[in-house]
């Protein structure tokens, strides 16, 4: 009768874990995720000051992988309010809740949700989802800490961040906002030297093709 009873209870916590939610942003249904990459590519090229100004404005809507990069300036849009990273804290937040069921006390994981999954703020957990190019997958997972640099609780959405510690730029008051945003920095630091000289030589070419037609 005891081997019956513990056998019930381990079947029981492995159904548990089993149908736990186990958040990651491409978990998000195809017309979503394109909707979500398009918000993001046409934030970044506002935020450069149009297209043209954005050369490096990608999202990969298959791995949710983005980055920005300005012609002329610097990105300066907080990178917990670009849509990429608002979606995946939305997510995190959703599979928290509902994994919130399979706790003893439910109330006070819904708060403990609430608490690490400040979206939309520099609260907000480090989403791991920027990359330096558009074929390059993002890590997706990583430590639980805000953009403003705190070591967050257990963020509940099924990853597994055991051995994952923050670097020394994700501890105490420091901001691992340039290490998080996907922004390739202004047309000093945005734009390689390789695409600046592409985009300098195609306007050169632009300029000698109109003087010869006129």
């Amino acid at each position: 009768m005891k081997f019956a009873i513990n056998s019930l209870l381990i079947a029981s916590a492995v159904a548990a874990t089993v149908n736990a939610d186990v958040w990651k942003i491409t978990s998000l249904d195809k017309g979503t995720r394109d909707n979500t990459c398009s918000r993001q590519v046409q934030a970044c090229q506002n935020n450069c000051g149009g297209p043209s100004l954005a050369p490096m404005a990608f999202c990969n809507s298959t791995t949710m992988a983005w980055g920005c990069g300005c012609l002329n300036n610097t990105p300066n849009m907080e990178v917990w309010n670009w849509p990429v990273p608002a979606a995946d804290c939305s997510g995190s937040l959703n599979a928290c809740k509902n994994n919130c069921s399979a706790k003893d006390n439910a109330s006070a994981c819904f708060v403990n949700c609430t608490n690490t999954h400040m979206c939309n703020t520099e609260d907000a957990p480090v989403s791991y989802t920027s990359s330096s190019d558009v074929s390059i997958a993002p890590k997706y997972v990583g430590p639980a800490v805000s953009y403003k640099g705190d070591k967050l609780g257990d963020l509940n959405d099924g990853n597994n961040r055991d051995g994952l510690t923050p670097s020394p730029s994700h501890s105490g008051s420091s901001n691992p906002k340039s290490e998080s945003d996907g922004s390739q920095k202004g047309a000093s630091d945005s734009i390689n030297s390789a695409t600046r000289f592409q985009l300098t030589s195609a306007a050169v070419l632009a300029a000698f093709a109109a003087a010869v037609s006129f």
